[in-house]
């Protein structure tokens, strides 16, 4: 994948939420030194990355496992899934612009339920390792849906970095970004713990 703007992008606007949870949640000596040694390895991951399709909507999802990989693997001591797992849901949720994002989401209306549903069906003839496979199925209403992935690009780029044990912890950001948008979001199984899919379902609270 080339380092173009969205890269630089999801860059810019993560580094200091994340540096600021560096601070506030781990004993490394110097954050800004961690961050400037992570960001030469988030180059490395993305120029390792196959690009991604035009309009594929898991270009943001690798690019956030891109950045929170190379920080795992630019600081000094190595820390354990429970506090990797706030570090990431404290630096992605409490940042501004991603709480802006998670209030857009369209999938709630037909139009946008339809363009989920075309994603899908495009998602069956990607060959993208880093990308994702998935299915839709509509709920007894237009405010709720279950998304059914074959594939994830999560696991398939932290495992080949040596940070599978790590996955988890990306995981259940899930659960943070529904909550974000008043979505109750469940899930009995994922890819991560060894089963063929991840079932995904969200029911969306209206006011």
């Amino acid at each position: 994948m080339k380092y173009n703007l969205m890269p630089k992008m999801m860059w810019f606007t993560f580094k200091k939420s994340f540096k600021r949870q560096i601070k506030n949640l781990f004993k490394e000596e110097n954050a800004s030194l961690v961050m400037k040694k992570a960001k030469i390895k988030y180059k490395e991951i993305i120029y390792s990355i196959d690009e991604f399709s035009k309009g594929d909507r898991f270009l943001y999802n690798i690019l956030n496992c891109a950045m929170l990989s190379s920080i795992l693997l630019s600081f000094s001591k190595e820390y354990d899934v429970e506090e990797i797992r706030v570090f990431y849901r404290k630096a992605m949720c409490e940042n501004m612009i991603m709480k802006k994002f998670a209030n857009k989401s369209k999938a709630y209306t037909k139009k946008g339920r339809d363009k989920l549903k075309e994603q899908a069906l495009n998602s069956k003839k990607n060959t993208n390792p880093y990308s994702w496979t998935f299915d839709v199925i509509d709920g007894e209403d237009i405010n709720k849906y279950t998304a059914i992935f074959h594939s994830c690009g999560i696991c398939y780029l932290m495992k080949k970095l040596n940070l599978e044990k790590y996955i988890e912890a990306m995981c259940t950001l899930d659960y943070d970004m529904a909550a974000l948008n008043n979505t109750k979001f469940t899930r009995e199984h994922t890819i991560a713990k060894g089963f063929d899919e991840c079932d995904c379902h969200y029911d969306h609270l209206t006011k």
